[in-house]
């Protein structure tokens, strides 16, 4: 009985192409403005602009 029986393969598909990408901020820049204000805010703290 299972001699008759065929055996199907799905289709390979083909991979997505990826989108080009958009001219702009390379990816790290958040991160540099993020650590940019934390430095600005620790600098303000020391010179007692914060108060406390």
């Amino acid at each position: 009985m299972t001699e008759n029986v065929v055996k199907f393969r799905r289709p390979e598909k083909k991979p997505e192409p990826k989108p080009p990408r958009k001219p702009g901020l390379p990816g790290w820049a958040p991160w540099l403005g993020l650590v940019a204000v934390a430095v600005v805010i620790y600098l303000a703290q020391q010179a007692g602009l914060l108060g406390a």
